[in-house]
């Protein structure tokens, strides 16, 4: 397959509102997570919180990462501002990003270029803010009969979610309309939908968004991810599966991480077939030379990883780029926090790895801006990039005692804990990115970056 050019990146992550602001804070070692706020919410915290884990109804884990002092002109889009504004940030963070990344491109105003450009957004299944007001009237029109039955207490009402002004109707599609509205605002193409791979929801964008550039149904494409859940939902959900750490304690390929930190953010690129960019003489950030994928199903149970899928979703990789592993220079991991999920990539690496007398070095970005979910690979792939065409890999902070692989082909000294310069003097850089997500949906993209 012919390889696709990165020629426009955007992102909206905790406390960066583009890709340089997110290197810079890379760079400087910041930890962008910080507490739940009342804002956030919609109500107090503590109301929910416990900090002994297991208990219904409770949430015993406040830390997260946030958008924060974003600032967002409904006016600068192709569609009614009163309109705009209505709606959920789902929807505002997806045009705003999208606007960044087509400007990014050099293709913005170039409707010639844009009528031929889809859209594919990996998004999250879960209410938002917003959709859960409109949807909470059902669940009380459901639940409060059958409670008030069980109590024998025929004047039982649940409590009303307060909402100052009715919510517009659009919020409640979460799972399809952000696309569609991107395509609408810049007049792009009719190729726009959604996909929830779960944590590997960015890399199977991509990797549909290249299939569209592949097949010429498409000239350049928006690919990118979401996460943009209401924050009390979240927390209870990852409460309830014990996906937190109990200890406080979240760090990436650190012995002692118990757990991971959610978080929000969106990020997306414009991809072009690699001969177009060249001949148009656009600015390419990196290519994507091989992106594999693989669906296991579950592990032992449906949160546990699987060693045999992972290593699937490498092999795909690396026999579409037809490059060896020893070519990877850099490993983006997956590395959320979580000691068996940690501990399960490292081995998988090294089982796939090992065989070809492969070490790379290893990193974890979540450390820095805790897990965005499905938009996680868009963290991954804008640290990637600009550590390429930086020539610096910014460490991976918190980590006091490294985990290791079972025969260490991944180390103590594969785990960049301090900015390290790229260690290929070769013509031609490698990193490899991992996404990994519940059920079993894996991907491992390779990106490559030549010499300037």
């Amino acid at each position: 397959m012919e390889k696709i050019a990165i020629i426009g990146l955007s992102c909206l992550f905790p406390d960066a509102n583009n890709p340089e602001q997110f290197w810079q804070n890379l760079t400087e070692q910041k930890d962008s997570t910080s507490s739940v706020t009342v804002e956030e919410m919609g109500v107090d915290p503590t109301i929910f919180y416990d900090p002994v884990k297991g208990k219904p109804d409770k949430i015993y884990f406040l830390k997260g990462g946030f958008i924060r002092n974003f600032k967002f002109d409904a006016s600068e889009y192709n569609l009614p501002s009163e309109f705009v504004e209505s709606l959920d940030n789902t929807f505002k963070w997806s045009l705003y990003a999208a606007k960044q990344a087509i400007q990014h491109s050099g293709y913005w105003g170039n409707q010639d270029v844009l009528s031929k450009c889809g859209v594919i957004l990996g998004t999250l299944s879960l209410p938002t803010k917003v959709s859960h007001q409109l949807i909470s009237p059902i669940y009380r029109q459901t639940i409060e009969p059958a409670v008030a039955e069980l109590l024998q207490n025929q004047d039982f009402h649940l409590a009303a979610l307060p909402t100052a002004t009715k919510p517009a109707t659009q919020n409640a599609m979460i799972s399809g309309l952000p696309a569609a509205l991107v395509a609408q605002a810049f007049s792009l193409s009719g190729t726009h939908f959604c996909i929830d791979a779960a944590c590997s929801s960015s890399f199977y964008a991509i990797k549909l968004a290249s299939h569209y550039l592949w097949m010429g149904k498409a000239d350049v494409m928006l690919a990118g991810a979401i996460s943009c859940s209401d924050p009390l939902f979240l927390r209870m959900l990852f409460s309830g599966i014990q996906g937190y750490p109990e200890n406080g304690i979240s760090s990436p390929l650190d012995k002692t991480s118990r757990g991971l930190v959610t978080s929000e953010g969106i990020g997306m690129v414009m991809l072009k077939r690699y001969s177009d960019a060249v001949r148009d003489g656009d600015k390419i950030l990196a290519t994507v030379c091989g992106n594999g994928l693989s669906n296991d199903g579950k592990g032992k149970h449906l949160l546990s990883p699987n060693t045999k899928g992972q290593v699937t979703a490498f092999e795909r990789a690396y026999r579409e780029a037809e490059i060896s592993p020893q070519a990877v220079d850099y490993m983006e991991c997956h590395a959320t926090g979580t000691l068996l999920g940690d501990s399960t990539e490292l081995n998988s690496i090294e089982s796939f790895f090992g065989k070809y007398q492969a070490s790379p070095l290893v990193g974890s970005a979540k450390a820095n801006v805790g897990h965005l979910l499905v938009a996680a690979g868009m963290v991954s792939l804008t640290k990637a990039i600009y550590s390429m065409n930086h020539g610096v890999i910014p460490a991976t902070i918190n980590v006091n005692e490294p985990i290791g692989s079972e025969n260490n082909v991944i180390s103590q000294k594969n785990i960049v804990r301090t900015t390290t310069t790229w260690p290929n003097h070769a013509n031609t850089k490698h990193a490899a990115l991992s996404a990994f997500g519940f059920g079993g949906t894996n991907s491992h993209l390779i990106l490559e970056k030549g010499s300037l």
